[in-house]
């Protein structure tokens, strides 16, 4: 008898053992996992990026911004003089966005401080150490995964036409990388800035 009370015993704690891993998963998974899914109806925008007026401040020439959108983690972006970066996102149409995916490398080069401004021209690292950003992005490890997704608050992020990320920080290295960005949302229809340009 003592022993089958030992068997249930043991059966019982393997049983909770794995309900409790299966509710507290680690690592990027558990990432993966806790973040809510991509809205119903949200899209890759990277068609809707004006790549000709995106720039950023302080990269290095040998690293320019433009390796963002090649979609080879071999190529990225780096700092020049410092850890931080300034890169300015121009948009064709009006977006509502609700997620950014950042690629980054697993060292102390990858960003860890990221605030995030929309509808702001010309802004330079004076400007952004004083202004309220929209949101403050404190990434981990995991953020830096090519299949993760940072979520934005949406209500503050509905009518964007531009947007400006200012890399505050990183892991503890001299200079910052990042291989890719990528944006998530839906389009305000009836918006393209290109006609808007035109008429003006």
């Amino acid at each position: 008898p003592g022993q089958k009370k030992g068997s249930g015993e043991s059966c019982a704690c393997r049983f909770f053992t794995m309900a409790a891993a299966l509710m507290n998963p680690r690592g990027a998974a558990a990432a993966q996992a806790a973040a809510p899914p991509t809205p119903v109806g949200d899209i890759d925008l990277g068609d809707i990026i004006d790549k000709k007026q995106c720039f950023c401040l302080n990269e290095d020439p040998a690293h320019p911004h433009t390796n963002l959108f090649m979609g080879d983690e071999r190529l990225f972006l780096q700092s020049d003089s410092d850890e931080q970066l300034l890169v300015h996102i121009q948009f064709n149409e009006v977006v509502k966005l609700s997620a950014i995916s950042f690629v980054g490398p697993e060292d102390e080069s990858a960003p860890l401080t990221i605030k995030v401004f929309a509808n702001r021209l010309n802004l330079g690292f004076s400007d952004v150490e004083d202004l309220k950003a929209e949101q403050v992005l404190d990434l981990t490890p995991a953020d830096m995964l090519a299949d993760s997704q940072t979520n934005l608050y949406a209500v503050k992020f509905t009518r964007v036409t531009s947007l400006t990320l200012f890399i505050e920080e990183n892991n503890g290295d001299d200079v910052s990388k990042l291989s890719g960005l990528k944006f998530f949302g839906q389009t305000v229809a009836g918006t393209n800035m290109s006609e808007f340009k035109k008429v003006g």
